[in-house]
């Protein structure tokens, strides 16, 4: 017969267990969201569409340029040369919606909207424009939609999904006026432009803190100005 003691010790384990199995139950565990595309028309997701609908499609270079305004809007144009299947695309209605579904199928960033496609020649060219994917804080324009949020801790819960470039080059330009402040990742930059290429493109994930900053180019303070419109995005 177990002692009292080892009794007691079973008992206190028990509702001790007990307590944390339900402290842990009480808290709402979801799955991290799909990963997205920086470009979905250029990524893989147009050939997958397109099979869908019983055709094959193959594409060559593909490259996004996204030119953010001073006022926060932003214009997505990608560019997709089609080395096999572009006669289906010169119907303007089918292009339309394998755009559509593709941009779907492809979780791409920036919520699009005004969407319009076309053909030159070989190439399949997308334009759009991205709701939400600038926030301004103290003069600093940050563009947004490269970031995501990190999954909650310690359960590795939730959280956003994985950008990843898609496009075989991908492009942000600065507002005119405004310079890019700060450096990413594998990403190259000038005065005026953060670019993903080569190795950092295609498949390639964008670093899940990516938020890129833009601030006047006659700005002396731009190093502190950054710095704390930062912290303030992130608080």
């Amino acid at each position: 017969m177990p002692s009292r003691h080892r009794l007691g010790f079973v008992l206190a384990a028990l509702v001790l267990f007990g307590t944390v199995g339900v402290s842990f139950a009480a808290v709402p565990v979801t799955a991290q969201q799909s990963d997205r595309m920086a470009c979905a028309v250029c990524s893989s997701a147009l050939d997958t569409t397109a099979a869908h609908d019983g055709y094959t499609l193959t594409r060559g270079h593909s490259k996004m340029v996204v030119d953010v305004a001073e006022n926060g809007s932003t214009t997505w144009t990608a560019h997709v040369t089609i080395v096999d299947g572009v006669e289906r695309l010169e119907n303007d209605s089918y292009r339309a919606e394998l755009v559509a579904s593709t941009i779907a199928r492809g979780q791409a960033v920036a919520d699009p909207t005004d969407v319009s496609s076309r053909l030159e020649g070989d190439t399949l060219v997308v334009t759009y424009r991205g709701q939400d994917a600038v926030t301004e804080t103290h003069g600093v324009l940050f563009f947004t939609p490269l970031h995501a949020d990190e999954p909650i801790q310690p359960f590795a819960a939730g959280g956003e999904g994985t950008v990843y470039v898609g496009a075989d080059e991908f492009v942000v330009r600065a507002p005119p006026g405004y310079a890019v402040r700060g450096n990413y990742g594998n990403a190259t930059t000038t005065d005026d432009t953060v670019r993903w290429t080569g190795d950092a493109a295609g498949d390639s994930p964008v670093k899940r803190s990516t938020t890129l900053a833009f601030a006047r180019e006659n700005d002396s303070l731009w190093w502190p100005r950054v710095t704390v419109a930062r912290a303030l995005l992130d608080a």
